[in-house]
């Protein structure tokens, strides 16, 4: 089956986590892939819990915090070869079928940001092997790309104190 989380609302990365804690309490195999969430300047904090829970997991992309605490908008050809990278990660656990759920965090994001086309992230999703559980979470520019997906949940931002200035908090945000 195939999930996605989108929309521009705060929580699509919480609820495929979510549905990860579960499916791992109920003895399954999981994974998560972070596409574009190479932050080195903190540490995501999920991952400590993963960690704990023996849930493998592999963080792509490169530095978006700048040394000001602001976020860098644009996207240079290390970002793309770090979305690809990623990719082929997805691919070699989607094919290698040893994961009853896997995680893309922030996949659609990539494929909406022109780090990643379309095309080359659906034949990834089509060679998985087997019975798997495939969440992809992300701003979704063109619906048409989970038109095919089993479940799909928009998220959708009605009001977020970013907007009047608060800043990412540890544990919350990341």
């Amino acid at each position: 089956m195939r999930h996605a989380y989108i929309g521009d609302g705060k929580g699509k990365s919480t609820a495929a986590l979510g549905l990860l804690i579960r499916a791992v309490g109920a003895g399954l195999r999981a994974v998560a892939v972070y596409f574009d969430k190479g932050c080195r300047t903190y540490r995501h904090h999920e991952t400590v819990v993963l960690e704990r829970l023996g849930v493998p997991f592999y963080i792509f992309g490169c530095e978006r915090m700048t040394a000001g605490g602001g976020f860098r908008f644009g996207v240079t050809d290390e970002d793309r070869r770090e979305a690809q990278a990623a990719l082929a990660q997805a691919d070699r656990l989607l094919t290698e079928g040893e994961a009853d759920l896997v995680v893309l965090d922030e996949i659609l994001t990539c494929v909406s940001g022109d780090l990643l086309a379309w095309p080359e992230v659906e034949a990834v999703l089509a060679n998985a092997s087997g019975p798997v559980e495939i969440v992809c979470t992300g701003r979704c520019r063109d619906e048409a790309w989970v038109a095919g997906f089993d479940l799909v949940s928009r998220i959708t931002k009605v009001r977020h104190y970013f907007d009047r200035g608060v800043a990412a908090r540890p544990g919350i945000e990341y």
